[in-house]
């Protein structure tokens, strides 16, 4: 499965709304697949959340935490701004997406 992650960033009644779904199996170690072997433990467990460089939100999800994760946050903050959110996987994979402010 690509893993990639969708953003948007709009300012909103004076603050930043952010939206952001990653495409992420989210994979607990406990589903077996239709031959009958268990699925390997594969999840986002680091979300970093950086306003122009600067970290904003630190999340610490875990296994429990479904498939292809939605989340939504409000900053303080203008027009113009990057909003950049990086995911590191148990199995360390990464990835991030930077965004700006409309």
């Amino acid at each position: 499965m690509a893993k990639k992650i969708k953003a948007r960033a709009k300012m909103k009644s004076g603050l930043i709304e952010v939206k952001y779904k990653i495409t992420h199996p989210m994979e607990t170690g406990r589903r077996k697949d239709k031959a009958g072997n268990i699925v390997a433990e594969e999840y986002i467990n680091h979300i970093t959340i950086l306003k122009n460089g600067k970290e904003m939100l630190r999340l610490s999800p875990n296994s429990t935490v479904s498939a292809n994760p939605y989340l939504f946050v409000k900053l303080n903050g203008a027009k113009g701004d990057e909003i950049t959110l990086s995911w590191v996987s148990n199995t360390g994979e990464k990835n991030s997406s930077t965004t700006k402010v409309k």
